[in-house]
């Protein structure tokens, strides 16, 4: 009998082989199969690739006894790779951990993923209320509501109890986060909620923790799962609902590699699997704003905040309005306002969505500008790594270079990234503790667990970051640097 088999490589179709083992094989099902010299899983596919080459058919060695892949997810792995453009064999990868499965068994490991809902000490107001009872009443087939509010409005509490609903009913629940930065905060509010720990699922996580995870929903023993993009293709047992919250965050399309919009894929998921899913947002993506207004999602608003608190309040400078000093890029008036937070004990945040610390170097004899050989953009300036980077590519050169007389060029560093602010603010306050929340001093240095406690300690006065963040202040004063 011929069974084509899918592997998680880079080829766009099954290959065939044949089966002369007891236990019968079905669509979704994990084996083991020779290829080349060696053995490699992969999955039972449901259409065998067409060809008029002769070829010696190979045995299937085994069948893996685990959970098979769902027929709606094998779908969405088809579909996946159409609109995308990618070989199934790449996406089917992105379903499993490093190319294989996980046959071990960790039932004592999935208890403190148990849920134990305490949600009857969590009172809604009247708007959360009607938010909750409009999204039930649509019902639990395929459907994209989205819930705005503004910031602070209670949208976790409105789909943590819909997720509750399901969870009630047996099913799981996957919500996806922007933000790796975002998870460990995010996981204290689930545990109070839930009452056990969040199976978090992204780049950072452990081998370890990954196999628990894959293993526990494939089994449908972890119920719900937090997770960056990448979370998307875990194969479910029994998913019940989708959450994607802060929905126009640009977080969410991937460049690298296989480029795909997870927000999308996320509403293309739920189609096939037949689940509502939730887009919940302040500001909502014009993508989905256009779709509102076609009547193609549902919409629900939450327009005051949590316990009628207060919005922050905000003052705009204008750089363009006030004389910098030399070699500075922060203002007086800015100063003056960040003196008066921090006499108060307060914290001030620095916002600034450039990394290193110039954007581009040129030099002031030749007018050369050093850019990437491949992407032709300019090199952002990391002087912690004294290197010039490539944000697209990861190309990397030096900036030693000979001018046109022979002799060192004369560089100019343009603009101010994470890095200049910084050595800046420094200088201007030595005595104060001032932190960068960055991609690249993160990765690096400190965990991003370690650096939140920090600032929700007080023991941080000024951050400077380009990654998104929540720190529990009454006021934030928004720096436009």
């Amino acid at each position: 009998m011929k069974i084509p088999v899918l592997f998680p490589k880079i080829f766009d179709y099954p290959f065939t082989y044949k089966s002369e083992i007891s236990n019968p094989l079905a669509p979704g099902d994990f084996v083991k199969v020779p290829f080349g010299s060696s053995e490699v899983t992969g999955v039972v596919w449901p259409f065998e690739q067409e060809t008029k080459k002769k070829f010696k058919i190979k045995k299937i060695s085994r069948k893996i006894n685990i959970t098979s892949l769902k027929p709606e997810m094998i779908k969405f792995i088809i579909w996946f790779s159409k609109y995308n453009l990618v070989p199934l064999g790449m996406v089917f990868k992105m379903c499993l951990l490093n190319k294989d499965v996980v046959v071990k068994t960790f039932n004592k490991e999935f208890n403190k993923f148990t849920i134990k809902s305490n949600d009857n000490s969590f009172l809604l107001n009247e708007e959360q209320k009607k938010s909750l009872a409009f999204m039930r009443n649509i019902g639990n087939n395929y459907n994209v509501t989205v819930l705005e509010g503004v910031t602070g409005s209670g949208k976790t509490l409105v789909y943590f109890k819909r997720i509750k609903d399901f969870i009630d009913k047996g099913f799981q629940a996957l919500i996806l986060l922007p933000e790796i930065a975002l998870t460990n905060q995010f996981s204290r509010r689930f545990k109070e909620f839930f009452g056990g720990e969040p199976a978090i699922w992204h780049s950072g996580t452990t081998k370890k923790n990954k196999s628990i995870i894959w293993k526990g929903i494939t089994e449908g023993k972890i119920k719900i799962v937090i997770g960056a993009r990448s979370s998307l293709f875990l194969p479910f047992n029994n998913l019940g609902i989708i959450v994607v919250d802060e929905e126009q965050d640009a977080s969410y399309k991937q460049d690298e590699g296989i480029s795909y919009n997870a927000r999308d894929m996320a509403i293309t998921r739920a189609s096939l699997e037949n689940i509502p899913i939730n887009l919940v947002t302040s500001i909502p993506s014009v993508e989905t704003y256009n779709n509102i207004v076609n009547k193609k999602y549902y919409m629900t608003k939450l327009d005051k905040r949590y316990r009628e608190a207060s919005l922050p309040n905000i003052e705009i400078i204008n750089l363009h309005n006030e004389v910098l000093n030399k070699n500075s890029w922060i203002a007086n008036k800015t100063i003056n306002k960040v003196n008066q937070y921090l006499d108060k004990g307060d914290q001030v945040l620095f916002f600034l969505n450039r990394r290193g610390y110039a954007p581009f170097v040129i030099c002031k004899k030749c007018g050369y500008k050093f850019q990437c050989p491949n992407c032709a953009v300019n090199l952002n300036f990391h002087k912690k790594l004294n290197k010039l980077l490539c944000h697209y590519c990861g190309h990397k050169s030096l900036l030693s270079r000979d001018c046109k007389d022979n002799k060192k060029c004369n560089l100019l560093f343009c603009g101010p990234g994470v890095e200049r602010i910084f050595t800046e603010l420094k200088k201007i306050y030595p005595n104060k503790k001032i932190e960068i929340f960055s991609s690249d001093t993160l990765k690096k240095t400190k965990p991003i667990s370690l650096l939140l406690k920090k600032v929700e300690k007080n023991k941080i006065d000024i951050l400077i970051g380009n990654l998104k963040t929540t720190i529990n202040k009454k006021e934030f004063l928004f720096i436009p640097v």
